[in-house]
């Protein structure tokens, strides 16, 4: 209770003759060994969560006397127990907010008026910034639940579930069994012919989720008034109100309800596995893969991420036993800067005990990062698809995160709370401001271009399989030194042998028709020279094939082929890339820079840069001199760069070899010191980034700079 039972806004309310509505059912619930009681409008269905103290002052409230009244009775029998007047205005004001009381009087509520219409206003601004979420009420079907109720306790009992687990078992296996192929196929889930079959899916398993929530709702006892559409990013889909599960006394049963959707669209993503494993390409196995998909990654990146406001957010926060956890968790920093930094003695923090404490602070910091990066992650997506309003969704975004907080601080320091400590807190805040801003416009940052590479030998062969063959031997380790026209590996080709010894005899038969029609002076003798002459490049050219299957080194250096030994008694195509034979001696470092960041390159007239090879990360090698290409280029210098080498750099899906870029670069190399080769591993095909120097600057122009490249190349601007 608070330390003071006096109020300034005492004489507002105690004349009221106020009580709760008749509707108002109360419910028991315990959060943290601590019992609480839940006031549930069974019309409106609207919750209010109050102590058991506070509860039991609420039912003490009747139209027969005053507030007044009531509360001194109140004190008189509870001394101990009894609210302060300050919080009953506070009870009466968020009672009289939910809709939760009535009067039989006219009185002078002009404080409650006033904090309804604030609560009114805050809602409406709230809806008008989730325009992105509209929801669209369309019928109530809680009386054709009631008729189910048979199949309802069916499909959410012990039985379902052991059918549920075997099912989740067996599909979770097939798929993992199956990874390969199921990576290979996830990479056309976006094309435009697949479209419109996953938004089908989603919706069809959306409706199933819902249907979820709604059964475990009705199985426990609450209401489900509300099914509708929501729009989702303008995307219709449907959703059912179950929010009558908030009252349920019992945590796991709480549990139950918010996990249910999610468990639905968990069994059809296992079946859907099992379909699509044993179907062959057509349509049912590209919904089953489908509904694989959508009913596995996208449930648990969405409603199975507690840090969105979604089912696991619900379940986590009954789990932890803390109602309201992200509104607490935002409540809990604002009481450290208020406490701590603005030094304010009267703020008072929520958590009420230190395990709550921790949990509050660390989800109020994690949730509030996370959304804002989701949201602006929203934003840049539809700024892609519609500019005006992907900029009004990032304009919204800045006004409820960063102004809409700055104008509450400053109503806050004006304000009585910080009547005893506002020369610290105008203090606190002038010099935040000022530290803010300077590294922001003032204090330059070293800043840098960096750019993705590869090292590369100055000297070094790629050894490609000049005819088909089985890899009968190695003859060179990889890591081996050669010599040039050394014996690398040993193929066999049995065709070719045939056609070797097919090509024989028929020279020796054709040699020998020439002979007899020499000897009888026949007319054909320029015909079977012709044939000779043919049969005999058809077997130089055979023999030059059977050659190639000694695959020789083309110089001195190391052989490079780690993989090679696992194709032992395997069939080569010709062209196949066997290894290649590297001269250790000396090496470059070769990266590419995107066309943003080639401008501020191209400036400088001396590049001095630092690089730094992966897996050593500890060893900085600085490089005297770095040569730029002045030509735009788009083929990777090494498949490792790109997307499909695990690389940054996006590249064409339409070409195989995985080397041609998106979008045009600009070539940067430079040579690796004699010193640095004794210092560091480097090896041929490691990857590294090179980082060049540039002007320092304060981080405020740093960023401004991006925005704009990001603008100029996104969307022209």
């Amino acid at each position: 209770m608070a330390t003071s039972i006096f109020s300034d806004s005492w004489f507002r309310v105690s004349g009221l003759r106020v009580a709760l509505l008749p509707s108002v059912e109360v419910k028991t619930q315990v959060f943290r060994g601590r019992t609480w009681h839940v006031l549930q409008d069974t019309y409106t269905q609207r919750f209010f969560r109050a102590t058991k103290e506070a509860c039991h002052f609420i039912q003490s409230l009747n139209t027969d006397k005053t507030v007044e009244d009531v509360w001194e009775d109140f004190v008189n029998q509870h001394p101990e127990e009894a609210p302060s007047r300050e919080e009953v205005i506070q009870l009466l004001s968020q009672l009289h907010l939910s809709n939760l009381l009535y009067s039989l009087q006219h009185s002078d509520n002009e404080a409650i008026v006033k904090r309804y219409k604030k609560q009114k206003n805050k809602e409406l601004r709230a809806k008008l910034a989730s325009f992105l979420f509209l929801r669209v009420p369309l019928w109530n079907p809680d009386a054709a639940l009631n008729k189910i109720r048979g199949l309802i306790l069916l499909a959410t009992g012990w039985g379902a579930f052991f059918v549920w687990t075997i099912v989740l078992l067996w599909g979770g296996s097939t798929a993992f069994a199956h990874r390969g192929e199921l990576l290979d196929q996830s990479q056309g889930v976006l094309s435009v012919g697949n479209l419109p079959w996953l938004y089908v899916c989603l919706t069809i398993l959306k409706l199933f989720h819902e249907a979820g929530h709604a059964f475990v709702c009705k199985r426990f006892g609450g209401e489900v008034r509300t099914v509708g559409v929501m729009f989702l990013l303008f995307t219709p889909l449907p959703y059912v109100d179950a929010s009558s599960s908030w009252g349920f006394p019992e945590r796991w049963h709480r549990i139950y309800a918010s996990f249910a959707g999610m468990a639905v669209e968990f069994f059809f993503a296992a079946a859907g596995a099992l379909v699509w494993a044993n179907t062959a390409p057509g349509l049912i196995h590209s919904l089953a893969f489908n509904v694989m998909l959508i009913g596995s990654i996208s449930s648990l990146l969405f409603n199975g991420n507690p840090l969105l406001r979604f089912d696991a957010y619900y379940m986590l926060s009954d789990y932890a036993g803390i109602p309201n956890l992200y509104q607490k968790g935002q409540q809990q920093w604002k009481y450290f800067g208020d406490r701590h930094l603005l030094g304010t003695v009267a703020a008072q923090s929520n958590a009420a005990d230190g395990k709550e404490w921790l949990w509050l602070t660390l989800y109020g910091l994690l949730s509030f990062l996370y959304l804002l990066f989701i949201t602006l992650g929203i934003s840049l997506f539809l700024m892609d698809q519609w500019l005006p309003l992907g900029i009004m969704v990032l304009l919204t975004t800045i006004y409820s995160r960063f102004l809409a907080p700055l104008y509450r601080l400053l109503v806050h320091l004006r304000g009585s709370a910080t009547q005893g400590n506002r020369r610290r807190a105008w203090s606190v805040v002038f010099i935040s401001a000022v530290l803010i801003m300077l590294p922001i416009a003032v204090i330059p940052f070293p800043d840098a271009v960096r750019a993705q590479g590869i090292v590369k030998a100055n000297s070094s062969t790629t050894m490609y399989l000049q005819t088909s063959g089985t890899l009968e031997s190695l003859n060179v380790r990889h890591g081996q030194r050669v010599q040039a026209g050394q014996l690398l590996a040993t193929f066999a080709n049995s065709d070719l042998m045939s056609d070797i010894a097919v090509t024989i005899a028929s020279q020796k038969e054709v040699q020998s028709q020439f002979r007899q029609a020499l000897h009888k002076g026949s007319s054909e003798l320029e015909a079977l020279q012709q044939k000779i002459d043919t049969l005999a490049d058809r077997l130089r050219h055979l023999n030059m094939q059977r050659k190639m299957l000694e695959v020789r080194a083309n110089q001195a250096g190391e052989w490079v082929a780690p993989d090679l030994h696992e194709r032992v008694g395997a069939w080569l195509p010709q062209g196949h890339n066997l290894g290649e034979v590297v001269d250790p001696s000396s090496f470059r470092f070769v990266a590419v820079v995107a066309q943003e960041e080639a401008d501020r390159i191209f400036q400088e007239t001396h590049h001095q840069a630092e690089l730094r090879l992966a897996g050593q990360a500890y060893w900085n090698v600085l490089l005297p001199k770095v040569q730029i290409i002045p030509f735009q280029s788009d083929r990777l210098p090494s498949v490792a760069l790109g997307w499909l080498g695990g690389g940054d750099i996006a590249v064409s899906t339409n070409e195989p070899s995985g080397t041609i870029a998106k979008e045009t670069f600009y070539v940067l190399q430079t040579q690796l010191p004699n010193a640095a080769l004794h210092e560091i591993t480097v090896l041929h095909g490691i990857t590294g980034t090179l980082r060049i120097p540039t002007p320092s600057q304060p981080i405020g122009i740093q960023v401004y700079r991006t925005i704009k490249q990001l603008l100029q190349k996104r969307y022209a601007l």
